[in-house]
């Protein structure tokens, strides 16, 4: 089994290139360094579907995922699932629904949603009960995903660490696990993101193997958000595991953060030098991929039957002789 590999285009922001604005340049450079499929950003207003999925479909990537911008500070607005204010809440729960209509055009499987903290984050402790928290993320996601359903859509639960979610109601991977038990639905999967499960999970490696066939989707991103090999996470023991699972997702690949002051002025200075996108790309994608092909080997190595005889089986090619 080899892994499928997605791009998240929505981080190609950080290195200064943004999809929206030119779509034909970011998807030819994913594809060229080798990547199956797109994620794509959330944003149904400003993306030209019937034109986008046109030029997808003749560069020859999938779109693995549309990914939902649930944070204040992406969204501009609060799409707080778990809100008490119903107006807030029934904000977010449009937003799902329009984003799993973008998925339905664009040829996707699976949207994303999180339990996002509200615009002026309540650290440690949410000012609401974890049972209100908690019950109102679920009836949300409930609506969400029967409407997803008849459009063939399968919603997947990204835990988001402590800092960045309500604190108890889905900031591990066993949070989303007892969250999909509970709602019982058919249409719901997990989408770990190893820079949050660094901070979550007693061990990333346990997580995803209780996640085991509930992982639809795996965010690579590495604990520190640079590139991939430059922070702690074991990523020869994470993609074992995935194997172990039988995982058959795409693995999808942020891009690193790169200085801010770089990013944010090579969006508005062309004298700016930007990273090369395509080399970017490539990097993180061939890191994963040696790291697959070593366990592969590894794999062959220890299941391949050894080329050599027994002294029994020695013994009988020799006609009977006893071989010493």
């Amino acid at each position: 089994m080899v892994f499928k590999y997605s791009a998240i285009s929505g981080t190609v922001k950080r290195l200064g290139y943004d999809i929206l604005e030119n779509p034909r340049a970011v998807l030819e450079a994913i594809k060229a360094a080798g990547y199956d499929a797109v994620d794509l950003p959330g944003d149904p207003d400003k993306i030209e579907r019937k034109a986008l999925r046109r030029l997808i479909d003749s560069i020859g990537l999938e779109v693995a995922e549309v990914q939902g911008a649930w944070a204040f500070h992406h969204a501009g607005e609060s799409r707080d699932l778990a809100s008490d204010d119903k107006e807030t809440r029934q904000r977010g729960i449009r937003y799902g629904k329009s984003c799993v209509d973008l998925a339905a055009d664009l040829g996707a499987q699976y949207v994303e949603i999180c339990s996002s903290q509200t615009p002026v984050p309540q650290i440690p402790f949410p000012k609401l009960s974890l049972h209100t928290l908690r019950s109102n993320f679920l009836a949300s996601t409930r609506e969400i995903c029967e409407y997803a359903a008849d459009h063939n859509i399968c919603i997947l639960f990204e835990p988001l660490n402590r800092y960045e979610a309500y604190p108890g109601v889905m900031t591990s991977v066993f949070d989303a696990i007892n969250l999909i038990d509970e709602l019982g639905l058919p249409n719901l999967g997990v989408q770990p993101d190893i820079y949050h499960m660094n901070i979550a999970e007693a061990s990333i490696t346990d997580a995803l193997r209780a996640a085991g066939h509930r992982i639809k989707l795996m965010h690579m991103r590495e604990t520190n958000d640079y590139f991939l090999g430059e922070g702690h996470a074991d990523h020869h023991a994470i993609m074992r595991v995935l194997k172990e699972i039988n995982f058959e997702g795409h693995i999808s690949i942020y891009m690193p953060l790169v200085p801010r002051e770089l990013s944010y002025r090579a969006q508005s200075d062309e004298a700016v030098r930007r990273p090369d996108l395509f080399t970017v790309l490539e990097k993180q994608l061939l890191f994963l991929k040696g790291i697959e092909g070593s366990l592969e080997s590894r794999r062959a190595v220890y299941s391949a039957e050894a080329p050599y005889l027994s002294k029994k089986e020695i013994e009988e090619t020799a006609g009977g002789e006893e071989i010493y």
